[in-house]
């Protein structure tokens, strides 16, 4: 009975044990910032509008991520994701559908709201990337002289057609 006692404590201190799962942060693997994809803003999106041709929109919005093959030229599909380090990671998808005449018959999107997009001159990020070093201006000074330029004040000419050996 006594062996019983003892071991009900000790099983409930091994169970209680193993319930932590807090980690320090310093002890938890780095996550790198990662973006992908074209980065699509409001102000794209809004310009964007039917009867636009092909052309102008990738002039608005690049190259887009994927191509569809099976309906070659009739659909571009534009991706944008953002995941900075430990934060949940944002996406976005924006389709432009063309008809027979190569002009814009629909734009649908999906994910995230844009206006929620972390921006990279936003207060999401660290302190100093946000700063920039703008507070420590660089002193203007004159650019040096490279020491491997060849100058050509000090080089003997010689004139053309004729062999100086």
């Amino acid at each position: 009975m006594q062996r019983h006692l003892l071991t009900l404590p000790l099983l409930a201190t091994l169970l209680a044990g193993c319930s932590s799962v807090y980690v320090p942060s310093f002890i938890q693997v780095y996550q790198p910032d990662i973006q992908q994809g074209n980065i699509i803003e409001e102000e794209q999106v809004e310009r964007l509008h039917e009867g636009m041709s092909q052309a102008q929109v990738r002039s608005l919005l690049g190259t887009p991520s994927l191509n569809d093959i099976f309906h070659a030229g009739q659909r571009d599909t534009y991706l944008y994701y953002d995941k900075r380090g430990k934060e949940k990671a944002f996406q976005h998808t924006l389709v432009v559908e063309y008809g027979a005449s190569g002009r814009v018959t629909a734009i649908t999107q999906d994910g995230m709201d844009l206006a929620k997009a972390p921006s990279m001159n936003s207060a999401e990020l660290p302190e100093e990337e946000r700063q920039g070093g703008e507070d420590d201006p660089a002193p203007a000074t004159a650019p040096e002289e490279d020491p491997y330029e060849l100058g050509t004040e000090d080089q003997p000419t010689t004139p053309p057609g004729s062999d100086p050996l």
